[in-house]
């Protein structure tokens, strides 16, 4: 096996985990190589899959990787002491953690130890067990033009804050082009939290139903993370994550059922000139007090939300209306730590499909209610506005952006439709 040296490191957090303090272990295969890829490890060094991976290298089944084994955080009290930030650091459904790696973290390794580590995400792989494996799924799920490999091993949604919901969104937004490897075992921890093995199959048949590049393995009799030191395990794991590694790029081989009623499978957002214009209806005096106010595409009704609340109202069209009289129509989703957390404009299309813009998404409501999709952003900065005409436009502080959408959802002078009811 390739002999490798042995570097450690830490590095406190700035603009993201300030104050916590992050010894990492740095192994670097002594080869003559152009560059190397990426292999981020939670809990420190594994040395099953330290390992593997260097055989898989050394056999040409894998690229030789910059080995990064990382510790969680620490945080030292006023008083001196230490308190370890592991909770903190892994067990969150936000992004924080992630952009600490991303824009800290691997910057100054490569910088300082004079690393040549590839940029292409597909050459990116994070790894981790227990709370390391919900960390490495939600770092991936953040950053999918950083990590495209993912293998996680009793990953413990329910010990994170909101990580339960993580399962549901993987059905709802579109694919991400990541590849993963997920474990878990039959005897997985039903405690004060949850049902691990409960939530680890329904994430299964989440990334399934969403049709991601994905492989699960369940061990009958075994308990919680009971593989992930088993070299033998990791050897087969890493084979698949890596897999035509030369030839192939990851992308994401299909989108949901759902997603594919809205847009095309393969469409992209594409910079446009200009925003469509929109005309402002006539909104009854009763609703007018909140941001955005719009009748349903048959008239029958009007939707109303606030921009700092997550809820969606729904208003019956008529002479009674009233502001007491409102029905709760739609709780929108949303992510720790990302505002607002409402909605910051809206629009419908030709078959009454709700289409809420938020800090997280295009969250598509059906006509009775049920959010089903939630689109991607275009970029990463804040939205703030929304149209449907011939096509989806989305305007950010960046620009304005056009989406194809499937036909029907475009299709508004069609003679029946709007005395139909959508309710499926």
């Amino acid at each position: 096996m390739t002999e490798v040296k042995i570097i450690a490191g830490e590095l406190v957090g700035v603009k993201y985990k300030p104050g916590f303090k992050f010894n990492f272990t740095l192994s670097v295969p002594q080869v003559d190589v152009k560059e190397f890829a990426l292999f981020l490890e939670h809990d420190r060094q594994n040395d099953a899959n330290h390992n593997a991976m260097l055989t898989l290298a050394d056999e040409g089944k894998a690229p030789y990787c910059i080995y990064v084994g990382i510790n969680p955080g620490k945080l030292t009290m006023p008083d001196g002491t230490v308190r370890g930030m592991r909770m903190n650091s892994y067990d969150l459904f936000d992004r924080e953690y992630a952009d600490f790696v991303v824009y800290e973290l691997i910057p100054y390794i490569t910088k300082t130890y004079e690393l040549n580590l590839s940029t292409s995400p597909d050459m990116h792989m994070i790894s981790g067990g227990s709370s390391g494996g919900i960390s490495s799924l939600v770092m991936a799920w953040f950053h999918p033009e950083y990590f495209r490999r993912v293998y996680m091993c009793s990953p413990s949604f329910l010990a994170m804050g909101r990580g339960n919901e993580l399962p549901y969104l993987i059905r709802k937004y579109e694919t991400k082009p990541l590849r993963i490897y997920h474990e878990s075992s039959e005897n997985e921890p039903n405690d004060y939290f949850g049902w691990s093995r409960g939530i680890d199959e329904e994430t299964d048949k989440g990334l399934v139903f969403a049709g991601y590049d994905y492989r699960f393995a369940q061990f009958k009799g075994e308990g919680h993370s009971s593989r992930y030191r088993n070299q033998a395990e990791a050897y087969q794991r890493f084979e698949w994550l890596w897999k035509d590694y030369q030839t192939k790029p990851i992308t994401a081989p299909a989108n949901s059922p759902r997603v594919n009623q809205v847009i095309p499978f393969g469409s992209r957002w594409e910079l446009c000139d200009e925003f469509p214009v929109k005309t402002s209806p006539e909104v009854p005096t009763a609703i007018r007090t909140y941001d955005h106010v719009l009748p349903s595409f048959d008239s029958l009704t009007w939707y109303a939300a606030d921009r700092d609340d997550d809820i969606v109202y729904m208003y019956v069209a008529d002479d009674a209306l009233a502001v007491e009289k409102r029905i709760l129509h739609a709780t929108l989703h949303t992510i720790p730590r990302i505002y607002p957390k409402g909605a910051i404009a809206m629009a419908t299309d030709a078959v009454d499909r709700l289409y809420v813009l938020t800090a997280i998404g295009v969250q598509c409501v059906r006509s009775f209610g049920l959010i089903d999709v939630i689109l991607d952003l275009p970029d990463d900065t804040m939205p703030i506005d929304i149209a449907v005409t011939d096509a989806l436009y989305v305007k950010t502080e960046r620009g304005v952006y056009r989406r194809p959408l499937c036909p029907d959802c475009t299709d508004f002078e069609h003679p029946t439709r709007k005395y139909t009811s959508y309710y499926d």
